[in-house]
């Protein structure tokens, strides 16, 4: 947290107590992007080209911070690495059929997945009395996710509650599953953060790397690129890694669109957000940072609905509402939690939650 390495300019914003908060909600709403751009991608793109052109940029501006990381992280870089590409790797596939707000709020479910780890892991404690606003959390995230996927979804007023269950795909599970590899990315990032603190922007483009070895791992395996595409009248026959692939991508004119997409959430909403995020969280609790990147999913559906024409009914505002709130509720501490549904807590236990208090900042997409 040492001013001298910002310019002025930056730390007279750094130092203001308006000024991070405001910049912690512009990662939120840089974070959103992803999920319609994600969709538009890989409606022109196959979801493996899609996401190995975006980490492939993220890694290549992050690849300075890479030289940088301690070998005593190298390991634990790779598995927590491993984690994080299988978070992006679901989410781009669900993104090929699911609704990007969808996606977003379904990813929500990761404010369940960092306390579960601990408990496994750690061995925390997290009965109610250890920890009432996991559970709280939980409650409303299950029911959350009840109202998005068995109460809404244009099923009609005559769909039954069984219909809406059969109708649940592939990219509703792949969904959760984004929950899975991105909580425990976060809270393996976090142990490591402990251990070097002056080690985060070269832990991150160690993940990052990692995320873009795997998602090239993946367009191998898919088979893609190895497919001949019609030049079309008077064009010349070509592979399609030459235009689905970096460079290529960015030099077909008939990509334009696309090449803008894989630029702005490889450059800008994923390695330069990361590098935003931390910087700001240097001068927030964490408690109230999660608490602002919690709006994500919101803007995801904002930019949802004017992007794609998307349509939402009673049912996905409530069970987007649920999802925000449990990520909300889970960054409440145990003994302000029990003051405010009027329990008490006497000082001992004041002092064993103080360290329960803290939740798990969770980044995207």
């Amino acid at each position: 947290n040492n001013s001298s390495n910002y310019p002025p300019f930056i730390e007279s914003i750094l130092s203001t107590y308006l000024g991070p908060r405001l910049i912690l909600a512009l990662v939120s709403i840089l974070y959103a992007t992803n999920f319609p751009l994600g969709s538009l991608m890989n409606d022109a793109l196959p979801a493996s080209a899609a996401t190995s052109s975006r980490m492939v940029l993220a890694s290549l501006v992050l690849s300075p911070f890479l030289f940088r990381l301690k070998p005593s992280l190298r390991r634990e870089v790779l598995l927590g690495g491993s984690f994080v590409s299988m978070g992006y790797v679901s989410q781009s596939l669900a993104l090929v059929d699911t609704s990007p707000a969808l996606v977003s709020f379904l990813g929500s479910a990761t404010v369940l997945v960092c306390p579960l780890l601990q408990w496994l892991v750690d061995k925390r404690p997290m009965g109610w009395k250890d920890a009432p606003q996991t559970w709280m959390a939980a409650c409303l995230c299950l029911c959350g996710v009840a109202a998005l996927e068995l109460f809404g979804g244009g099923g009609g007023g005559g769909t039954s509650l069984r219909d809406h269950w059969e109708q649940l795909g592939r990219g509703d599970a792949l969904s959760l599953v984004q929950a899975v590899g991105f909580g425990t990315g976060v809270f393996l990032s976090e142990k490591m953060m402990k251990k070097e603190p002056d080690q985060a922007l070269s832990i991150t483009a160690g993940l990052v790397g990692v995320t873009a070895f795997y998602s090239m791992i993946w367009c191998f395996v898919d088979g893609w690129m190895f497919r001949t595409m019609d030049g079309g009248e008077g064009g010349i026959a070509m592979q399609q890694w030459q235009s689905y692939g970096l460079p290529g991508l960015f030099l077909n004119p008939d990509m334009r669109t696309v090449a803008y997409a894989v630029a702005w959430t490889g450059i800008i909403s994923t390695s330069t957000n990361f590098f935003i995020e931390i910087t700001a969280l240097g001068r927030v609790p964490s408690s109230e940072a999660s608490v602002i990147l919690a709006t994500e999913p919101l803007w995801a559906s904002l930019f949802a609905a004017w992007w794609m024409k998307e349509e939402f009914g009673v049912s996905d505002v409530v069970g987007g509402m649920l999802m925000i709130g449990a990520c909300v509720v889970n960054t409440l501490k145990p003994d302000d939690l029990r003051r405010w549904i009027g329990g008490s807590v006497d000082g001992n236990d004041e002092k064993e939650l103080d360290g329960n208090g803290v939740s798990m900042t969770v980044e995207q997409s």
